[in-house]
């Protein structure tokens, strides 16, 4: 891939992530609206944290790196978010599993939105100008 093409998908990189994070918030609060019977938790949540957890590996294993390479200013807050996605994934590992749901949802959804806002702010930014540094 080269440069441009880099700076191409990182800049439709900052704005996908903030429609991503309208569809995610979407999905969770339809699911929180209507906490399932058990039996159909697994059907319903499974949208929801497959998405979540393809976003999250998308910015581990292909932004982040290269949003550190370029502004190692960002590489605390890129760790921090790494270990958000950590305690994220255990969340929906047992939202998927059935334990506590109504409590699960209550949690995740805090942490997501702190988590979104945070990438919101200092992220899309960044990413929308990759092309001018």
């Amino acid at each position: 891939m080269g440069i441009a093409d880099e700076r191409a998908r990182l800049t439709a990189y900052g704005s996908q992530m903030i429609l991503t994070h309208v569809h995610l918030r979407e999905l969770l609060e339809d699911l929180r609206d209507g906490v399932h019977p058990d039996a159909e938790l697994g059907l319903h949540c499974l949208a929801f944290c497959d998405a979540v957890t393809e976003h999250h590996t998308d910015e581990d294993d292909n932004v982040f790196p290269l949003l550190a390479a370029r502004h190692p200013e960002l590489r605390d807050f890129l760790a921090a978010l790494r270990r958000d996605h950590l305690v994220i994934a255990g969340m929906l590992g047992r939202l998927r599993a059935g334990v506590e749901p109504a409590e699960t949802l209550s949690g995740l959804a805090a942490i997501l939105e702190t988590h979104f806002r945070g990438e919101e702010k200092r992220l899309v930014a960044v990413l929308n100008t990759v092309d001018r540094n």
